[in-house]
């Protein structure tokens, strides 16, 4: 991985474990992610790179089977405006159909 990666990685990371200290999530979770920013990649390619940042920090595992639901949106803003939100939401066995 190119060095640049690397280091947003790393700082992804480092937020990531500023705001949450708790043990990896079972599952089955909801994720949904709110993006902001200039928009020069690709959608599943920075899903992926954070999937892949928080995998044994906000969950066990970023299979379907903890991961079921995924729900991304993006909007477009200038750099110094960027910023994500991320919620996990706990699926849980009373949970009504979404359709």
């Amino acid at each position: 991985m190119p060095k640049a990666y690397k280091d947003n990685q790393r700082e992804l990371l480092a937020k990531v474990k500023e705001q949450y200290q708790g043990p990896p999530l079972e599952g089955p979770l909801r994720v949904e992610m709110e993006l902001q920013g200039e928009g020069r990649a690709d959608i599943d390619n920075v899903v992926g790179a954070f999937f892949d940042t928080v995998n044994k920090v906000l969950w066990e595992d970023d299979r379907i089977s903890i991961i079921p639901e995924l729900s991304v949106s993006w909007t477009k803003c200038k750099k110094i405006n960027s910023c994500w939100y991320v919620r996990i939401i706990p699926i849980g066995e009373a949970q009504e159909p979404l359709f």
